[in-house]
């Protein structure tokens, strides 16, 4: 039986990051396929809480990292 070794860096992850504009993006293309669909449907339903998502993103990427979370200053 083979076993290896990793350093304990190795296993802990980097803190991943959002990027505005990439949020902004993405925000800007879910609205598009959003205004070819119904907003009764269910797919309207759904791409509607994405943007509330991306929108929830996007607040929290402008906030300062502290830890493993994200805080907006007052």
């Amino acid at each position: 039986m083979t076993t290896t070794t990793k350093s304990r860096s190795q296993n802990i992850l980097s803190t991943p990051t959002i990027d505005v504009a990439d949020v902004q993006r993405a925000a800007d293309q879910v609205t598009a396929i959003l205004r070819k669909t119904s907003q009764d449907s269910v797919v309207g339903a759904v791409l509607q809480q994405t943007l509330r998502e991306l929108h929830s993103l996007k607040q929290s990427a402008e906030g300062n990292i502290i830890g493993p979370i994200r805080v907006k200053a007052a």
